[in-house]
């Protein structure tokens, strides 16, 4: 089971992401305990995808590439560029076999938070090294032409066995677990959103990310209580982390400005003193002092008696 922390402040996110600081993110808005893609999400996508319908996945990236030509308004992949076709679908929340990440814990801190104000929420932490290492694909993290990235973007369109995908792609043996990959900055929200995936093949017993990474030092949970989620929002709007941030389009700053509007007054507070006065100040009050004893106008003698 995968070690699970609490985070209820802004300190606590901070402190985790000084620390992790070479660990990707994801948040989640409820407790799913999972991390698996959409696509695979379904308790019975294994049977799906093993026996009732082997070839959905290619059927709807086929799909969505036939039409996608007609209603986009910008530059799409080339056909055979596959990791880009997810990236786009993925984009526009069309399930994949992709997960999504950020190098940032704030934006996913935002996401666990933002939304399901009464329920829980979770931030999962994953050194993305040691996971392609536990996958077969060593501690890095592969270019998206090498063969353990084209195995598992193959898969969808293969007929054949794992087995003879491997060989034909001059690969010891077959991809059962998820890899960490740098997606290509297709929109502008994912490079805002400093954002990454891991790629997953079909479902396979005992090949999860949590099953690959049991040391908390490559992969950790944290889970937020509910009554700490509105806080969080209004201070990770304060330095600069919300819909109009995230999402650069008319949409995220609506979302924005519906936000803030919830604010009726504001009454400015004192400025916290963190760690005490500066030297720069503690000189200048000492010579405001300074100055208030010589400009004092002097006091008369008391009479005599």
């Amino acid at each position: 089971m995968t070690t699970t922390f609490r985070l209820t402040s802004l300190d606590d996110a901070l402190k985790i992401a000084t620390t992790l600081t070479k660990s990707w993110f994801r948040g989640h808005s409820r407790p799913v305990g999972q991390l698996a893609p959409r696509l695979f999400r379904d308790i019975g996508s294994k049977r799906i995808f093993g026996g009732f319908r082997p070839e959905l996945e290619m059927a709807t990236i086929e799909e969505f590439k036939r039409h996608a030509a007609l209603i986009a308004e910008w530059r799409l992949p080339p056909h055979d560029d596959r990791l880009g076709w997810l990236c786009v679908m993925q984009h526009f929340r069309t399930p994949t076999r992709l997960l999504d990440w950020s190098e940032n814990l704030m934006v996913a801190l935002y996401f666990a938070v933002s939304a399901d104000a009464s329920e829980d929420a979770e931030v999962w932490a994953m050194l993305p090294w040691a996971l392609n290492e536990a996958a077969g694909a060593g501690y890095a993290i592969p270019l998206p032409g090498s063969r353990v990235v084209k195995y598992l973007l193959e898969q969808p369109y293969w007929n054949g066995t794992g087995e003879a995908l491997a060989t034909s792609l001059g690969l010891p043996a077959p991809m059962r677990a998820p890899i960490a990959i740098d997606p290509p900055m297709l929109f502008p929200r994912m490079a805002v959103q400093a954002g990454t995936f891991t790629i997953h093949p079909l479902p396979d017993d005992g090949a999860t990310i949590a099953d690959l990474l049991p040391n908390p030092r490559h992969l950790v949970r944290y889970i937020i209580p509910a009554g700490c989620k509105e806080p969080l929002c209004w201070q990770l709007r304060a330095v600069g982390f919300s819909q109009r941030h995230l999402f650069p389009d008319l949409e995220g700053l609506s979302r924005t400005i519906v936000f803030d509007n919830r604010v009726v007054g504001y009454s400015p507070p004192d400025p916290p003193p963190c760690s005490g006065l500066h030297p720069i100040a503690l000189a200048d009050a000492a010579e405001q002092q300074n100055t208030a004893d010589t400009e004092a106008p002097a006091q008369p003698a008391p009479p005599r008696s």
